[in-house]
């Protein structure tokens, strides 16, 4: 059933953060988004409408838990879509949940992983970070043993449909879905990527739209995106230094201390609460203007079963500093229970949201104007709320007013052979805070006001470290960028030696860019040191993949929080980055997911011609399927604003057709070309944007190359790729627009048949930094 604007969806969660993440997953389709926190609102959705229920079933009884379930979905009109939000980790009511939703006779698909955050599903069994549920320790505040498996988790027979047949092409999927939905048991799906949720909630809805939809946000992620409609709206600015911002933070999760830390750090006000809820410590001084955090002492292990106490504790706490406030305060909720208590006692009934300030922290208004954004506990890393305080509040508000924490001292760098598993937090989240803001480091040779750009390895198994090492040496580099590698120092010094360079350059280990120093010869690397030394050259690893990952990973934090004003990449190898366990299409997807942002596109640029893609690593007849007149408009505009930003004032941009001569006015294809593009040129050249098309894309390039257009947008892969890499392969640059932060790569794989013979070109790698530094913003302290 295809799905449009004018969709009712209902959707459920059994806590407050669970249901703020579903309604962001859901608010790119609609404005017309709500989370309601009482199941007994009996408010009629309009078309169009989003509506998501704040159960608040987690402590329930099942009995109870299932009640609420069944209020809300009484009098449902007939084709109104219902997503149950669950847990990711099967924690609450699940049990009880599940069996109500199937009373209703609508038929299960339950299908609970959260690829976002590393939570897959794979022969029925929840694997965290690639373990199994069951194994870990990610159930270790819970008072019940974590469930062997998902159908244990409901305690009913179950029908499991298996990542095979998950990915089984059209019918196939769609012909097992039909036979396990025909069981009438619950069914089960394995997932471990976005991908395949996409595939699933699709075979779905075309053969019963009915069905409910269970799952975690990862699911209403993919509901989100068939549903389409185009992006929200930006959040709004930063508030004034002058309003108070309360972050509550409710949750035993070992990162919150951390997170706690860091935003201290940066001058936020500290109230541990080091007594029991039923004996009140002090009264709290008044809330003032700036950061207030607010969270219980950990004096040991969490007490699972005081959780809900102290979460009430916190809720009167946070009330009566908020009645202290010198004015209208916004808040900053982490844990579901602890969000669900604190706006209770405000008498907050519904949310607006507006979306995410990073995956799982949605901004919300409530209706008297206050912005509040919840967190699930578990959620982000060290500089969550770093990132959350900043999206509320001007940097002037993070003044510090209480003395700085002694920073904690680096450990020494890891060395190779070490795991990933072992060095997971990698050097970033260890480093001093001086470190991890990113300095101004001491330079040589330029004025100190030049970006910071983080050079990833790739997989080191290629050719990434020989061309990063010449690159580097490049005497232009220096005079734009400060480069810093993250990757492996040893295998970066054998490059070196295979180059015959070994002894015109030092390659030194840094903590961070404040560590680095940038002279003529001297190459600074962050050093994860997981790279075996016998790693061969040209050969797929595993190891190297899931190293090239880790590299990836800790460029985005650095440049999340500003240490870094851009990321240049050298290649991966996709092969191995899956069999290192991580399931991402490319560069382009990981950094989209690393960097909390949903939709981004990638620009291919030579001297000669520039190409921007509608879609890339999906197969052809999928990437016919999901061009639609709201992603070609999103993708030109894009194009336009890099464009703008490179210089480029008024940029003309030449729009390719999916068929051959752009369907020849219907001859070829079945209409395509006016179904999914026309409509997108006409709003963007009512909007003053020069794009001319659809055009046949076997004259497009040629007429680009001879300086017609700026750009070019080509709707699938190997339209764009084959005839840019004809007119510039070696000096070609691969560009991701639509990040928070430049990413600039070389436009060539790993090359593994020529890896480590030293005969590689480092010219795409030099124009890959040269272009970098074009783009990125010069550091502003």
């Amino acid at each position: 059933m295809p799905l449009g604007p004018g969709q009712r969806v209902l959707a459920v969660a059994d806590d407050l953060s669970g249901a703020a993440e579903t309604a962001a997953a859901l608010l790119s389709r609609t404005t017309r988004t709500r989370v309601l926190l009482d199941p007994r609102t009996d408010t009629p959705a309009p078309a169009g409408t989003t509506t998501v229920f704040d159960l608040d079933s987690r402590q329930l009884s099942a009995a109870d838990a299932a009640a609420r379930i069944t209020t809300v979905l009484t009098g449902l009109a007939p084709d109104t879509v219902v997503c149950k939000k669950v847990d990711s980790l099967l924690r609450g009511n699940l049990a009880a949940e599940i069996a109500a939703l199937a009373a209703t006779g609508r038929g299960v698909l339950l299908a609970p992983a959260l690829p976002a955050e590393r939570r897959t599903v794979r022969d029925g069994v929840l694997h965290t970070d690639g373990v199994p549920l069951h194994t870990g320790d990610a159930w270790r505040a819970e008072t019940a043993a974590p469930p062997r498996s998902v159908a244990e988790a409901l305690g009913v027979p179950v029908a499991l449909l298996g990542l095979q047949a998950v990915r089984g092409q059209g019918h196939h999927l769609r012909t097992a879905l039909r036979e396990a939905l025909a069981t009438g048991l619950p069914v089960v799906a394995d997932a471990e990527t976005d991908a395949d949720l996409d595939a699933l909630l699709a075979a779905t809805l075309d053969i019963d739209p009915r069905v409910v939809l269970a799952g975690s946000a990862g699911l209403a992620l993919a509901l989100g995106r068939t549903l389409g409609g185009g992006p929200p709206a930006p959040l709004p600015p930063p508030g004034p230094a002058t309003r108070p911002l309360l972050v509550v933070v409710g949750t035993a999760e070992p990162v919150a201390a951390e997170q706690v830390r860091r935003l201290v750090t940066d001058g936020a006000a500290l109230y541990a609460l080091d007594h029991t809820p039923s004996h009140p410590g002090p009264a709290l001084p008044p809330l003032r203007p700036g950061i207030t955090v607010l969270t219980p002492r950990q004096d040991g292990p969490p007490d699972p079963a005081a959780a809900r106490s102290i979460a009430r504790h916190l809720a009167r706490t946070a009330a009566a500093l908020l009645d202290t406030a010198p004015g209208p305060a916004d808040l900053v909720l982490t844990g579901g229970e602890t969000a669900r208590r604190v706006l209770d006692a405000l008498g907050v009934r519904e949310l607006r949201p507006r979306g995410q300030v990073h995956h799982g922290a949605v901004l919300a208004e409530t209706p008297d104007g206050r912005t509040v954004v919840t967190r699930p506990g578990s959620y982000g890393g060290p500089d969550s709320l770093r990132l959350v305080a900043r999206a509320l509040r001007a940097p002037a508000a993070r003044t510090p007013t209480t003395p700085t924490p002694p920073p904690t001292p680096a450990p020494p760098a890891p060395k190779p052979g070490r795991t990933s598993q072992d060095h997971a937090k990698g050097p970033l989240m260890n480093a001093t805070p001086a470190a991890a803001a990113g300095t101004a480091p001491t330079t040589a040779g330029n004025t100190g006001a030049l970006p910071v750009i983080a050079v990833t390895m790739g997989d080191g198994a290629g050719i990434g470290p020989e061309v990063i090492v010449p690159a580097l040496l490049d005497p232009g580099t220096l005079s734009r960028i400060r480069p810093v590698v993250v990757g492996d120092a040893e295998r970066l010094r054998r490059a070196a030696e295979l180059l015959g360079l070994a002894d015109q350059v030092e390659i030194v280990t840094v903590e961070g860019p404040a560590d680095a120093e940038f002279t003529p010869g001297r190459i600074n690397v962050i050093d994860l040191g997981l790279l075996p030394a016998d790693l061969p050259w040209g050969k797929l690893s595993a190891v190297a993949g899931d190293a090239a990952y880790q590299y990836v990973r800790v460029a985005s934090e650095l440049a999340l929080y500003g240490a870094v004003q851009g990321i240049c990449t050298a290649p991966l190898n996709k092969e191995a980055l899956h069999a290192g366990g991580h399931l991402y299409p490319g560069h382009t997807e990981l950094l989209a997911h690393l960097t909390g942002v949903e939709e981004v596109s990638m620009m291919l640029s030579t001297d000669t011609v520039k190409v921007i893609h509608v879609t890339t690593h999906i197969g052809l007849i999928d990437a016919v399927a999901r061009i639609e007149p709201g992603l070609v408009e999103r993708t030109v505009r894009r194009g336009h604003d890099a464009l703008v930003r490179a210089g480029v004032e008024h940029p003309v941009i030449g729009v390719c057709g999916i068929n051959p001569h752009a369907g020849e006015n219907g001859l070829f294809g079945y209409g395509e070309e006016e179904e999914k593009i026309v409509p997108a040129l006409d709003v963007l050249r009512a909007d003053g944007i020069d794009a001319r098309g659809p055009l046949p894309a076997d004259t497009a390039f040629f007429l680009a190359g001879r300086g017609d257009y700026d750009l070019i947008v080509a709707m699938y892969h190997d339209q764009g790729h084959g005839p840019v890499k004809i007119l510039g392969l070696e000096a070609g640059v691969n560009l991701t627009v639509g990040l928070p932060v430049i990413r600039t790569s070389v436009d060539h794989g790993t090359a593994f048949d020529i890896a480590g013979t030293g005969t590689a070109d480092p010219g795409s790698m030099i124009e890959a930094l040269r272009q970098a530094a074009a783009l990125a913003p010069n550091p502003t302290g």
